[in-house]
Formats: structure tokens, sequence, C-alpha cells
């Protein structure tokens, strides 16, 4: 379904839109982009991939717990696992695929400069007391390390590294870097653009028309019409329709019960950005994927 849109989106933008789309936005796995090049929508017009920054930064976190799933029982250069306190940890793996996004959004349009954050993140979690490699951190005003922070304070003397992540461990995970880190990906990065606002739209449409239920075409009409109007301008939005349709004694309580609905939908907007709800949502994320790995790691083709 979405190949064929995709491809009807581009075929007739110049007939309904007067216009030629150069770029497609959307992420690492998707057919669509290819169906669309195929598809050969403008004679004159080559259109190009960018990725979604916010799928690349997944990629970080899917290909560390990827590593870590295939290599239990992988025994390290400092004669140790991977697994265990201090090691690659799923709360480690959830920081360093942050740490990856930002610097990919913190350096929007200059490649150079995102490759030098990402690197600055593996060698400042690899830094110890006898090893401090902070050579690629930012300097200060712009700085998120604390050691190039005590060295402008005069206090380097004293600084002790915490959290650092064994130089074995960080080697393990160099080639994932260097990957992750490949100039033809980044490059498609630099626009800072994610499928967010997409996404966002997706979860007001599905919640009205479930995937898994069919409907007929005139539902799906209506059911779409619905979400993009509540998605623009919230439940409020409905009195406009109404009113188009004719109804112009609209009672009051209909209008405050949308306006409680709006309400709602922005107090847990603000619940769902606070610090607490986001751990509770990195820990179901991983209870998640955990449980998905096991999924993976128990299935054998044929084998049903």
């Amino acid at each position: 379904m979405e190949t064929v849109a995709a491809v009807s989106i581009f075929s007739r933008s110049e007939e309904k839109r007067g216009v030629k789309y150069e770029y497609f936005l959307g992420d690492g796995n998707s057919k669509a982009y290819q169906a669309v090049v195929s598809s050969r929508p403008y004679d004159d017009v080559e259109v190009k991939k960018l990725e979604c920054i916010g799928h690349i930064q997944k990629r970080m976190g899917t290909r560390l717990r990827n590593y870590k799933l295939r290599n239990k029982s992988l025994i390290l250069s400092d004669g140790k696992g991977l697994k265990g306190a201090g090691r690659l940890t799923d709360k480690v793996i959830d920081q360093l695929q942050g740490y990856y996004g930002g610097a990919i959004r913190s350096n929007q349009s200059n490649l150079d400069s995102m490759r030098r954050a990402i690197w600055a993140i593996w060698y400042h979690k690899m830094s110890s007391d006898d090893n401090p490699q902070h050579d690629l951190c930012p300097f200060p005003p712009d700085t998120w390390c604390a050691f190039r922070k005590a060295e402008v304070a005069g206090t380097v003397a004293n600084y002790k590294h915490k959290n650092s992540i064994p130089l074995a461990i960080m080697e393990a995970i160099k080639p994932i870097f260097k990957d992750l880190s490949n100039p033809d990906l980044l490059r498609k990065c630099l626009h800072g653009k994610t499928q967010n606002v997409n996404e966002a739209f997706n979860n007001v449409l599905w919640t009205r028309l479930p995937k898994n239920v069919f409907v007929g075409r005139h539902t799906l009409e209506l059911g779409t019409y619905d979400a993009i109007a509540t998605f623009n301008d919230g439940n409020l939005s409905r009195i406009k329709v109404l009113e188009q349709l004719g109804i112009k004694d609209i009672g009051s309580n209909t209008i405050c019960l949308l306006q409680q609905l709006d309400t709602e939908r922005i107090n847990r907007a603000e619940i769902a950005v606070r610090n607490a709800t986001k751990e509770a949502r990195l820990k179901k994320r991983r209870i998640n994927l955990e449980q998905d790995e096991v999924e993976e790691e128990d299935y054998i083709p044929g084998g049903f």
C-alpha cells in the first residue's frame, strides 16, 4: 500500500500540483523509494533519497543490540564478555543511540562536523583517567564534555572520569561507529528532517481506522478527513465541519466536550515529555526489544 501510494503521489504531482518532487524523505528499509525511481515520474528530474534522521538514529541502537545478542559468549581482549555492570548494558546502548542522534541533529548542513561529533562520542566514552581522549570533544561554551569544562576552569588535575566504557568494549563496537559515520550515509541526513510528523498523523488515523479492521472506501475517506482536521486544528475543528453541513445550533455541551478532549490531549503530551515518563517508556521499549530478540533467536526457517 505504501509503495503504491508513493508512486501515485509522484506520478500525479505535475498534473495535480504543478510541481516536481526532487527529494524523497523516508526510512532506510522502505521499498517505496525504489518503486518511485523505477516508475520514472519525470523525464528531467532524478528523485534523490533523504534519510529520516530518527530512523538513522535507531540504527545505532539496533546494531548494538544485535551485536550483543549474536555475541553472548564472546570474550573480549580484557578477558570479559559484553554483558555485566559497566559493560554494554541496555542503558549504555540507549545512551550511545541518543548521543549519535544528537551529533546528527546538532551538525546539520556540515558533513565534516557531523562525522567529527560522532567520533567524539566514541573517543569520549573510552576515555579514562590514565588515557583521556577528548581531542574531538567541542570546546566551551558549546560543549557537553565535562573534561573540556575542567580544562577551561583549571581543575583538570582533579577531574575523575565517570561512566566510561571499557576500551575492549569500544574497540569491539568500533566497526559499528565506522559504518554509521560513513559519509555516504550522513550526507543523506544533512537536511535534519524526520518523519515524526507523518508517524504522529498515522497514529491519529489508525486510532480511527485500525489496520486490522476492514472498512469500505467511504468509511476510509471519512476517517481520513476527521484525522486530518483534528491533527491540524484539534477536536474543535469538528464544529467547523458541522457548520459547513448546515448545523448552526450547536449545543454548549458539545463545545465543552470537544474543548475537554483537546485539553486532555495537551495534558497527555506534557506528561509524555517528563523525565519520569521518558524513563518508563525507555524501560518498556527495552523489554519489548528483548522480547523481539528472543523471538527472532528462536525462529527457524521451515521449522514450523
